[in-house]
């Protein structure tokens, strides 16, 4: 996008982590923005942030796996804000643990978020984004959608139907006025963690709140820094973090090689 000023954006899970920095990132560039969460308290905390920038600011309760309040929701957006330029399908959530000891409800659950979360802002978003002179999709995927990682299958699952969708997407809308962007981060440190279902889900969360974590993760403002670039440069895939480069190179070296990291994990376990 030429500028950033003055644009409406919409960003899902904007209460906290990455999905809070990019609202406070995009701000700061100039964009008028629009909040998407369930939690109700976090929203209000990142409006305020943002209203003290001088930004114009709205929040919406919303489930994105809810296809019927996703369905009004960007209606809801063009009478608040008048236009809308930038989607970044943020929201999410994980699940650690062995595929075969996940509860069925879990997998339905990160299914619903994860997938069809970014299935209803696309659909739903996207008559709206091509009024504009120019628009742009970001969809958060994840370094799991890079390669299959073990104890992450069902994550690996969500987040890799996030990345072909975004590249099929991004393809189909190659020769119009809207940019699509999809975000492979490594290990950030952000309320998804603490809030992760599976077997090893207390594991996950022990690990985000021990003293390596602010060494081994990555803070969710350097994730929302390559997000706001992409936007501006319309590119087409972003990695964050040494951990997802290092997944991405493995990947296309050794592709078809998961069980070698498998057989670590395993050892390490």
């Amino acid at each position: 996008m030429r500028s950033l000023s003055d644009r409406v954006a919409v960003v899902t899970g904007a209460g906290s982590g990455i999905g809070r920095a990019t609202s406070e990132a995009l701000a700061r560039r100039g964009c008028r923005l629009a909040l998407v969460d369930v939690n109700l308290e976090g929203l209000q905390a990142t409006a305020a942030a943002i209203a003290s920038m001088g930004r114009d600011v709205t929040t919406h309760l919303a489930d994105v796996s809810d296809a019927e309040r996703m369905g009004r929701l960007p209606a809801e957006i063009i009478e608040a804000h008048g236009a809308c330029h930038i989607l970044v399908n943020n929201a999410g959530v994980a699940q650690a643990g062995r595929f075969e000891d996940e509860k069925l409800e879990d997998l339905r659950w990160i299914v619903g978020i994860n997938i069809w979360g970014v299935i209803h802002g696309c659909r739903f978003f996207l008559p709206v984004l091509h009024q504009a002179d120019e628009a742009h999709i970001v969809n958060l995927s994840s370094m799991a959608a890079l390669l299959g990682l073990p104890q992450n299958a069902s994550y690996s699952l969500t987040k890799g139907a996030v990345r072909l969708l975004t590249e099929g997407l991004r393809s189909e809308l190659i020769d119009s006025s809207i940019g699509v962007t999809a975000v492979f981060p490594g290990a950030i440190n952000t309320n998804i963690m603490h809030a992760a279902r599976g077997a090893q889900a207390d594991r996950l969360s022990a690990m985000a709140s021990s003293r390596l974590a602010p060494i081994v993760m990555r803070p969710p403002e350097a994730v929302a820094n390559k997000i706001v670039a992409a936007i501006e440069k319309n590119r087409a895939r972003v990695i964050v973090g040494p951990d997802a480069r290092m997944v991405d190179l493995v990947a296309r070296v050794l592709p078809g090689r998961s069980g070698l990291v498998g057989k670590l994990t395993n050892r390490l376990s």
